[in-house]
């Protein structure tokens, strides 16, 4: 029996614009997603936001909050997720790196009214769940 896995997406703001990777050898290869990554034993949503976080982009964000929560059903995959979303703010006194280049191609930002069409599941369900006022309500 497959049991569905939680997953964890953050949202991260710099004004305007959001971060998003360009993901490679996994589930939703070649997608756009927020960082992120497997809820792990004995974690709280925001300890494994700050961690997921600073494995892949080496930044290191405070204060994430919980915005949001999609029921992920991966059908070519045969996998099912429960994704947690939080939202962060950029400190803009880091430097974004890609320092898992094996998971993604890169990281840019993207401005919420211009989102690339090929989004990650987890995240284009979220896009679809919420307003079209949701982005706009986050980053201010």
């Amino acid at each position: 029996m497959n049991i569905p896995k939680i997953g964890i997406g953050v949202l991260i703001f710099n004004e305007k614009k959001i971060l998003l990777g360009k993901r490679k050898n996994s589930h939703g290869a070649y997608t756009y997603a927020p960082p992120g990554g497997h809820l792990e034993f004995g974690e709280t949503f925001e300890e494994c936001a700050i961690r997921e976080v600073k494995e892949e982009t080496n930044l290191t964000i405070s204060s994430p909050v919980f915005i949001a929560i999609t029921n992920d059903i991966f059908i070519n995959e045969n996998k099912h997720y429960v994704s947690i979303f939080l939202k962060a703010i950029y400190p803009q006194d880091q430097k974004i790196e890609n320092t898992e280049p094996h998971k993604v191609l890169s990281w840019e930002w993207f401005d919420t009214d211009l989102l690339p069409r090929n989004l990650f599941l987890p995240l284009k369900n979220l896009i679809q769940e919420k307003d079209a006022m949701f982005f706009r309500k986050s980053y201010s």
